[in-house]
């Protein structure tokens, strides 16, 4: 009999130990002691509406990158070289003339290639061709006209293209101008969604966004019909000559806009 009673009071107590134990699990839960913050439900059960803005600023570019090379052909690899050396001097000289700095006036590109003939199922050697890229920023926008004429006018003999373009301080104001933008956009949009489903706006609780692009405007050259969509400007070297004379103090080239654009997203809190 006394055996009995020593087991019910062994099995009394232990019920009472772990009642106790899950009384205390359960106060720690609450309290935000077992796994994630007494917060975490409240914000799980916020509602919420995501836009989206994109924001666009249009501007007219303040800078130019010009891409021009010389290119010259001869029987003997030095003859060329030689040759395009002359010619390139002669271009950076009429650039600095110009205005352009050394630093704006930058070679790209340099190739050296020989020149075959097939004839009769036979491949001979007739020369080689040297071809010295230059990339040109021009500062001035009004000068673009002047820097192309003064360079094919001395021996530059392709133009590929020109990029239009704003400095990189007007870039950093624009990026701001387009953020700013963005999210007056996003607003709106959640005002009206919030309108339509007779809802009232809190407040945004996370905003983000994608970052910004800038997008130049690029114009490509061709010398037989003017500002087309041809992707390069050539003159042959027997043209080199005459070409001065077509192209006078340089053409008049009238840039469009450049564009930077921004996306932000905007989660805001309804009730």
């Amino acid at each position: 009999m006394k055996e009995n009673t020593d087991m019910d009071n062994r099995t009394r107590w232990m019920t009472a130990f772990l009642l106790a134990g899950l009384v205390v699990s359960a106060g720690l839960a609450s309290a935000g002691f077992w796994g994630g913050s007494s917060d975490a439900p409240t914000i799980q059960q916020k509602k919420v509406i995501t836009v989206s803005g994109y924001g666009t600023v249009d501007t007219t570019p303040d800078e130019a990158v010009l891409r021009l090379s010389v290119v010259t052909q001869a029987e003997d690899v030095k003859d060329a070289s030689d040759e395009n050396a002359v010619k390139m001097d002669a271009v950076l000289a009429a650039l600095y003339e110009l205005g352009i700095s050394e630093d704006d006036a930058v070679t790209s590109g340099y190739r050296v290639r020989p020149r075959y003939n097939w004839q009769d199922d036979k491949e001979s050697l007739i020369g080689f061709q040297v071809r010295n890229l230059l990339i040109v920023t021009v500062r001035d926008i009004e000068k673009v006209g002047d820097v192309i004429g003064a360079a094919i006018g001395v021996g530059a003999n392709e133009i590929d293209d020109v990029t239009f373009t704003v400095s990189d301080e007007r870039q950093t104001e624009l990026r701001d101008e387009a953020i700013a933008d963005a999210a007056r956009r996003a607003s709106a949009d959640a005002a009206s969604a919030a309108k339509a489903m007779g809802v009232t706006i809190m407040g945004p609780v996370e905003i983000s966004t994608t970052g910004s692009q800038f997008s130049p405007y690029r114009m490509y050259m061709s010398y037989d019909t003017g500002y087309g969509d041809e992707a390069m400007m050539t003159i042959p070297e027997a043209e080199m000559t005459a070409a001065p004379m077509k192209m006078g103090a340089g053409p008049q080239i009238q840039p469009g806009d450049a564009t930077v654009s921004a996306q932000v997203i905007v989660v805001y809190e309804f009730g």
